[in-house]
């Protein structure tokens, strides 16, 4: 497994404020179809029973269990114990020595489990990205079974370490994460959250005369002293929300991208996949079919999304105010209660409800968040059964026990049945077929110089910058700033054309006139870098603006030692 890894640095005459670039990754590879495939047309169903207090029950037998597809009840054809050992402990729990007990149930050992840990870091802040981060270092040390590889992503950046069992690198992985939260709140005149933007932005709030009388008062827009807003006001502000709201929702979008692609990344690991993710939340209001795009390749690729609210336990925000602040708008806020905070939930909560994971969230020990969410049971079973014929749609599973009552049955909620011949290719865009095509173009004003280097621990680098001609670039004007959007996927072929390594980073820029004119007198540089094993290979860059009707791509022959 090769691991990849990227940095976007922005070189510029002076330092841009934070809003002014943003950057996003996350891994990359060529997209191609992939589908779940019963070996035998057997489905199999983890299943986990647990008494009232929380404890995983063990001693069952395959004719304890029924199973339902779609309603309808299946014979359960295959059947296996899995028990949970903790990694470096190869000896099955014994007996007392001085109670002889029943032999227990033979145990199958489990398959390969991979796990993907993602920090929200673009989310969380420094406190929360902090308990967080001590929260899955203890999950390390003890929570791991001895078949488990872990991995361990950001959203700002994609790829941090690549799947391994060496705990010290992913203790140290988890260690060098760094919060980069970013806020688009308005604190001038009037004061807009991120929240009030998206009920304006989307006229979901029908007090936008509270904000309009807040910007007349502070602004004087309206002139004297009125008892309604003018019109002037009310247009002010539907303006200024929507402006942030496109800034909230195209973060909220990368992060969601984000975990599509490292669904896409997991889908490739031969064993069980699991992904647990810790976000503070974020807004993902009308974002709605790019998370079910998620779920849907989720699903697909049997890939199961567990969440940890890294807010913990909140309450209701405290009231704010700005200088056109009246006793109605900030009634108006504090009557909000907690709806902002449960609305940046949402997204966490349909990913993790969509792919038959858990929301763990209103709770602070976020210890017993990531025991919960990581942690395999000490024991668990395996049910295989035969489907009906596949018919490509979503079915859904119900496991139940045939006699026991008491006990709380955990079980996935249902898989696709896909026929093996009928794979459904990802969607591909202009910018995938250059990658692999060869072609060589130069429609974005980018030049790529890329130089073969070592990291610190000595494992190769491929180093890239990309030196852009920002008056060539066509950068538009919109809402007092320079716009432009630009693409970069950066692969590694072998030899033999075979895909090695990758990375995709999208660049956002918002640059205000200031910088927007020193990026013209001393340029402009984004630097990326790709890890992989020593050897030859041939490095293809492709840069891509305006949603991909632009694009360059060059192919250059690098050698890493």
């Amino acid at each position: 497994m090769s691991a990849v890894g990227v940095a976007a640095v922005i070189l510029l005459g002076q330092s841009p404020e934070p809003r002014e670039i943003r950057f996003s990754s996350a891994p990359y590879s060529p997209r191609t179809g992939f589908a779940i495939k019963t070996e035998a047309r057997l489905v199999d169903v983890g299943v986990v029973v647990r008494d009232d207090r929380g404890h995983a029950v063990g001693g069952l037998a395959k004719d304890d269990f029924q199973v339902s597809d779609n309603g309808k009840r299946h014979e359960i054809t295959a059947f296996s114990v899995q028990t949970f050992f903790p990694a470096g402990n190869v000896a099955a729990v014994s007996s007392s020595p001085e109670t002889p007990a029943s032999p227990p149930p033979p145990a199958t050992p489990a398959k390969p489990r991979f796990v993907a840990l993602v920090f929200d870091d673009v989310s969380m802040a420094v406190g929360e990205l902090f308990y967080a981060k001590s929260a899955a270092k203890k999950f390390l040390s003890s929570g791991l079974a001895a078949n488990d590889r872990v991995a361990v992503f950001n959203t700002s950046a994609g790829l941090v370490l690549s799947f391994t069992a060496d705990k010290t690198a992913l203790s140290q992985a988890i260690d060098n994460l760094a919060p980069h939260q970013v806020k688009h709140d308005s604190i001038g005149c009037p004061l807009l959250t991120e929240y009030d933007a998206y009920l304006i932005a989307n006229n979901l709030d029908s007090d936008l005369e509270a904000k309009a009388r807040e910007y007349a008062n502070c602004s004087g827009v309206c002139g004297p002293p009125r008892p309604v807003a003018c019109k002037d006001a009310r247009l002010g502000v539907q303006a200024m929300s929507r402006g942030i709201w496109e800034q909230v929702r195209g973060q909220s979008l990368n992060t969601i991208r984000t975990v599509q692609n490292i669904v896409d990344f997991m889908a490739r690991q031969n064993g069980a996949r699991m992904i647990l993710l810790a976000s503070s939340g974020f807004m993902s209001g009308t974002l709605e079919f790019d998370q079910d795009q998620v779920i849907d390749r989720a699903l697909q690729a049997n890939v199961v999304i567990n969440s940890l609210d890294a807010k913990g336990l909140y309450t209701e925000d405290a009231p704010l105010s700005s200088m056109g602040s009246n006793v109605r708008s900030i009634t108006l806020h504090q009557l909000l209660g907690t709806r902002p905070q449960e609305e940046s939930n949402n997204a966490m909560n349909n990913l993790s409800n969509g792919t038959g994971g858990l929301f763990y969230h209103d709770n602070n020990d976020l210890d017993l968040g990531f025991r919960e969410l990581g942690m395999q049971p000490e024991v668990s079973y395996v049910l295989g059964f035969v489907p009906d014929s596949p018919d490509s749609h979503y079915h859904h599973l119900k496991v139940s026990l045939a006699t026991r009552q008491h006990e709380h049955v955990q079980a996935r909620l249902g898989y696709m049945s896909v026929a093996a011949p009928a794979q459904k290719p990802l969607p591909e865009r202009a910018i995938d077929r250059e990658v692999l095509s060869g072609r060589e173009l130069g429609d974005v004003a980018v030049r790529v110089e890329a130089h073969a280097d070592k990291l610190e621990n000595g494992k190769p680098v491929v180093r890239l910058a990309l030196v852009c001609d920002v008056a060539k670039m066509g950068f538009n004007e919109s809402h007092g700033a320079h716009m432009q959007n630009v693409r970069v996927i950066a692969v590694l072929l072998d030899g033999n054309n075979k895909f090695i390594a990758g990375k995709e980073g999208l660049v956002q820029f918002a640059l205000k006139d200031a910088a927007y004119r020193d990026a013209l007198a001393n340029g402009l540089r984004l630097s990326m870098s790709v890890e992989a094993p020593p050897g030859a290979y041939r490095l293809r860059t492709v840069v891509s603006q305006d949603n991909d009707r632009h694009m360059s791509a060059v192919t250059q022959l690098l050698e890493l030692q």
